[in-house]
């Protein structure tokens, strides 16, 4: 279905040109759109003498010049149009559409993924990797040492930050071990600052 909604698509969009198809009723050549021009001049150096915004030696210098300028006019030849370039135009228009539409057939480009996808969904699998084998290993760890110590403080930062770069968000299991840390940290820890940020956070994220 989405196969012959895309064909319909470039059909419509190529549509247009078939436009300079038409037969050009209103075109007019170099020679007809000067004798026109020239024509619309006279006239209006007549009314505008008849109604005396001009005197008569200005309008009768003018006239003459206009006069002149009709006369070279009607001795321009316009170039004959011939049509060649109408096969490649209608070859064009048939030939859009059905290549683009066999870009997309299937078993064709869009059913592969592209490399810098594959490449991105490889380095997301190893980072989560990673980010799973951090967690078990502080997880270990905390669960051999003092809960009230600064190493554990500094244990519960520490995981409570890949928790939450896990999951992309500061979830309920990694504010605790941000509160847990911080109430166990000691002035100086240089993973306070961390605490004290993510619960901020945190509290401003649920206040919305």
């Amino acid at each position: 279905m989405i196969f012959a909604a895309m064909l319909v698509l470039a059909l419509v969009l190529t549509a247009p040109l078939a436009l300079a198809f038409r037969p050009p009723k209103f075109l007019q050549n170099r020679r007809e759109a000067a004798l026109a021009t020239h024509r619309a001049q006279l006239a209006e150096l007549q009314r505008d003498h008849e109604e005396g915004r001009i005197g008569e030696a200005e309008y009768k210098a003018a006239t003459l010049e206009v006069e002149r300028r009709l006369l070279a006019a009607d001795g321009f030849t316009a170039p004959q149009l011939t049509g060649n370039a109408k096969p490649l135009l209608i070859a064009t228009i048939i030939a859009l559409p059905i290549m683009a539409f066999a870009l997309y057939l299937p078993g064709s480009t869009p059913t592969v993924p592209s490399e810098p996808h594959t490449q991105w969904v490889a380095r997301q699998a190893v980072e989560k990797a990673r980010l799973d084998q951090l967690i078990s290993m502080l997880r270990a760890r905390l669960a051999t040492v003092d809960p009230n110590s600064a190493d554990a403080s500094q244990g519960q930062a520490y995981l409570a930050e890949a928790l939450a770069e896990e999951a992309g968000a500061i979830t309920p299991e990694a504010l605790a071990l941000f509160q847990q840390s911080l109430a166990h940290a000691p002035e100086d820890a240089s993973w306070r600052p961390l605490d004290e940020q993510r619960i901020a956070q945190a509290r401003a994220a649920a206040s919305q």
